[in-house]
């Protein structure tokens, strides 16, 4: 059994899911306040990785969802789920790198996150290049396509 406790919730102007454009999303993470504590030393890191729990999606279904088209692409062919940064999971659990614009007590603004209003954050983490870059990472051509027009 697994439990998770959302430690807050996000606020922004996107109530359903969009194909693109993220990066013009400000988001607000209100952040419940007995764990408000735990921002202390986040200020200074320009970037945060978001975990967050993807509330409005539907069951996962394995013959539909377990190998499918990026993004619905009818021009793509096939790639596991585990292959893809989709929604359609096993888990439906978010991560997403964001731009920290500023903290005011309990509330982070970011710019990038790819959530919708009233998701629940599961967890903050500071974004570290020693550990979050990958130098010399390679992904297969067809991402460069679908994710045209993402952020």
């Amino acid at each position: 059994m697994i439990t998770c406790t959302p430690i807050g919730i996000v606020k922004c102007p996107v109530t359903r899911m969009s194909q693109g454009n993220w990066a013009a999303i400000e988001s607000e993470i209100h952040i419940e306040p007995q764990f408000a504590a735990g921002l202390q030393g986040l200020a200074g890191f320009s970037h945060v990785v978001v975990v967050f729990y993807l509330h409005q999606a539907t069951g996962f279904d394995p013959a539909r969802q377990l190998l499918r088209r990026p993004r619905g692409m009818e021009t793509m062919h096939e790639v596991g789920v585990f292959a893809q940064r989709t929604k359609y999971r096993p888990n439906p659990i978010g991560v997403s790198s964001v731009e920290l614009k500023a903290i005011q007590d309990n509330v982070l603004v970011v710019c990038g996150l790819d959530a919708l209003d009233g998701t629940p954050v599961l967890d903050l983490k500071p974004y570290m290049p020693v550990f979050d870059r990958i130098a010399d990472a390679r992904t297969p051509a067809w991402v460069g396509h679908v994710m045209e027009g993402y952020f």
